[in-house]
């Protein structure tokens, strides 16, 4: 799916993203967690939004929304 979509250097871009963002984050090789953050890096990428800072700061985004979501009311 990813590949009819984008071209090479967006793919490239989105996956260094991702890697970046969960590096060094707990958590961040749980399928769960890197699978949110690759969804709105998607999302980002299909509104024409490729470059790595834009990608890097959707997968931002899900990560505050992820905490948030997980934390007690």
């Amino acid at each position: 799916m990813i590949s009819e979509h984008f071209d090479t250097r967006t793919r490239i871009n989105m996956k260094l993203a991702l890697d970046r963002i969960c590096r060094n984050r707990p958590g961040g090789e749980d399928h769960g967690f890197r699978r949110s953050v690759a969804e709105k890096i998607v999302r980002c990428a299909l509104t024409g939004r490729t470059g790595l800072g834009q990608l890097v700061d959707a997968g931002e985004r899900a990560v505050v929304r992820t905490h948030f979501e997980g934390e007690p009311a």
